[in-house]
């Protein structure tokens, strides 16, 4: 069998992915498993270590050790090269580690799940996502509005850590902050809201454990557009702790439904996919069914 390409970003999770890698590359070595460290200074140099890799037909596999941005790193890999993909959980959110069934605290067992699958990968759904004049692939959520302000707010935050940054940023941003309009085109059909936040989601959860769209389905061949319409800034308080059970969907003012594909826009808000910053709306994002080979059980 061909080595498996390693990523590993040292800056997750506050620098503690570091320590994460360096007990993945001992796992996989006691295993008799040949890797490849892609690791690099930056992202694009990493791809393009990766890229010439896949290219020469030198690894068989992409593994990406750290949250939910090296997971959208190495799906940007592995999909548009049809390769598998493994994911080893490392950052602060791991929100779609969580929906796969992927060990967050046991490193041991986010190798050998990686392992076992080798041979055997896992199909699961990708989003393409198009914004300022390129692509991204991404298996997670993506959005434009009051939520992509405040992770924006929370990456720079130096404390508190972890999800506790995002309500901290929530609680800074909210006091300013006013309803969107958001212009969408939905399979086709246009439509206007007036809205606190609209993104898309592949699956459950978003912002550190945040289960937005508690019926996603990665295997399902859909997305999920989900929508907190217009309210008051103490109906929003009262919503948003019920989100981390799911049970925000009781609320009226949230809508979720089902795409294949959709365009969104307003008025040039950041847009973050996977708690990443990856430019500003419009964006617009079309479900590949099966598109991504997970190295997972």
């Amino acid at each position: 069998m061909k080595p498996l390409g390693v990523i590993v970003n040292p800056a997750a999770n506050r620098g503690r992915a570091a320590a994460v890698g360096e007990k993945v590359f001992e796992h996989f070595a006691k295993a008799g498993v040949a890797v490849i460290n892609l690791s690099a200074s930056s992202s694009l140099e990493a791809q393009a270590k990766a890229n010439q890799l896949i290219q020469s037909q030198e690894i068989s596999a992409v593994v990406a050790v750290g949250g939910d941005g090296t997971s959208q790193l190495g799906a940007g890999i592995a999909i548009p090269s049809q390769i598998p993909l493994g994911l080893i959980p490392a950052g602060s959110g791991n929100d779609q580690f969580r929906q796969l069934n992927i060990d967050l605290k046991d490193i041991a067992t986010a190798c050998d799940n990686i392992i076992s699958s080798i041979g055997n990968p896992r199909r699961v759904d990708a989003m393409k996502v198009s914004l300022d004049n390129r692509e991204l692939w991404s298996l997670g959520s993506i959005s434009a509005g009051f939520d992509a302000l405040c992770a924006t707010r929370a990456n720079d935050l130096k404390w508190p850590k972890g999800p506790n940054s995002y309500i901290a940023a929530m609680l800074m941003e909210l006091p300013r902050f006013e309803s969107i309009e958001y212009h969408l085109d939905v399979d086709g059909e246009k439509r206007v809201v007036n809205a606190m936040l609209c993104g898309v989601a592949n699956v459950k959860n978003f912002g550190g454990g945040m289960m937005i769209s508690p019926d996603s389905d990665i295997t399902d061949g859909e997305l999920e557009v989900f929508i907190l319409h217009k309210v008051s800034r103490a109906k929003l308080l009262r919503i948003f702790p019920t989100v981390y059970k799911g049970n925000h969907v009781k609320f009226p003012e949230v809508e979720i439904f089902k795409a294949k594909s959709i365009r969104i826009s307003n008025d040039r808000f950041p847009v973050t996919c996977d708690g990443e910053l990856v430019g500003k709306a419009p964006f617009a994002v079309e479900v590949h069914p099966g598109a991504c080979q997970l190295l997972s059980q």
